[in-house]
């Protein structure tokens, strides 16, 4: 027997289908494995926070990078190789910039072979994630201008 609504009925209803704390009405991530099998869920309220968190992690990245920057401009080396190591080991060694950054860094204070084993950490890292071959290319170059600069001392350039 089918019989009519009043309004009342219907926005009661309306209510229990809007409400998100329903677990049927919040929507689910599916997160799959390398092999494109489902490994798990979460709900959207869970990725909406970890998204909120690794935007809030990339801004503190930045902010000391720029601050390692000004560190590095003012002289004040220890300081920006601090931070720098900070930043490539929470990235684990595959933001380039980072690196590359250090690596000049020991090179102005011409510490080789620190800048040799950072270099070789970076593009081992670098190659497990299957990056840019470019980007390999770029640390190998790298690599033989140190080995140069190892074997006949430092290149200065006047102009």
């Amino acid at each position: 027997m089918i019989r009519e609504m009043n309004v009342k009925e219907v926005k009661r209803m309306k209510k229990i289908s809007e409400d998100p704390s329903h677990p049927s009405n919040v929507p689910v991530i599916f997160i799959y494995d390398q092999a494109r099998e489902i490994s798990g869920k979460i709900s959207i309220n869970e990725w909406r926070a970890k998204k909120e968190e690794a935007k809030l992690l990339n801004e503190l990245e930045i902010k000391l990078y720029r601050e390692s920057i000004q560190y590095y401009t003012n002289r004040e080396f220890s300081k920006a190789e601090d931070i720098l190591l900070f930043l490539i080991s929470q990235t684990d060694y595959t933001h380039y910039e980072y690196v590359e950054r250090l690596a000049n860094l020991y090179r102005r204070q011409e510490k080789t072979s620190k800048e040799k084993e950072l270099l070789l950490k970076a593009r081992k890292n670098i190659a497990a994630f299957d990056a840019s071959e470019a980007l390999i290319k770029r640390i190998d170059n790298r690599l033989e201008k140190n080995a140069t600069f190892t074997k006949t001392g430092p290149i200065i350039h006047i102009y």
